[in-house]
């Protein structure tokens, strides 16, 4: 076999030593900088389902409360309304929503007159096509539509029919759509898990629409 020139001098030899040493210690550094961003990224990914869990259970125990005020408040004008007279029963204004398929730059124009803040409003949020199926309880958040401020949830509502069609309907009241544009979103729970995207919905409140 032929020799190769000149790979015999020591030189030569120390130098192809030194590339090894170095293609080594590439490699390794290499490894712990990806080692080292697979860690970050795991932490980023806990802290961000962490950070879910927490909102959940703030909206759930937001729901809860809410949901305690508005009994109190029912069984005090029940015992008020046992001593007086007999009074006419609230109207109700029946709101159908249909889930929403692109997010417009502005708010919805008014498509709904403002309501008195004693009159009963029944949500009836139209569901996506497949999304029953996913479906087990829902909970229904009312959001402003430019700042994102929570201003009306209720949770544990059932699955319901509105003209054939899967739905959700919320009871609330004119105190809570008053004028102004708003986003209301629709989460569901299938079991033990996470909550679930299911639609989000528009609708603006106001006079001359």
């Amino acid at each position: 076999m032929r020799r190769v020139s000149g790979f015999e001098r020591p030189a030569v030899q120390w130098i192809f030593i030194a590339l090894a040493v170095v293609l080594i210690v590439l490699v390794a550094g290499e490894a712990v900088v990806v080692r080292r961003q697979r860690a970050e990224l795991n932490a980023l990914r806990a802290d961000n389902l962490n950070a879910r869990l927490e909102r959940q259970q703030l909206e759930i125990r937001f729901a809860r409360e809410q949901s305690a005020r508005e009994a109190l408040s029912m069984e005090v004008a029940r015992l008020r309304g046992s001593a007086a007279a007999p009074a006419a029963a609230p109207p109700t204004l029946t709101l159908t929503l249909t889930p929403l398929t692109t997010r417009a730059a502005t708010p919805p124009a008014p498509s709904v007159e403002p309501p008195s803040a004693g009159e009963v409003i029944d949500l009836r949020l139209v569901l996506p096509r497949g999304a029953a199926a996913r479906a087990k309880t829902c909970t229904v958040t009312v959001r402003r539509w430019s700042t994102g401020e929570v201003v009306w949830t209720r949770g544990g509502l059932p699955l319901t029919t509105v003209d054939g069609r899967p739905a959700v309907v919320a009871r609330t009241t004119g105190d809570v759509l008053a004028v102004g544009s708003y986003e209301i979103l629709l989460t569901a729970t299938a079991g033990a898990g996470p909550s679930i995207d299911i639609a989000a919905y528009e609708v603006s409140v106001g006079p001359g629409h």
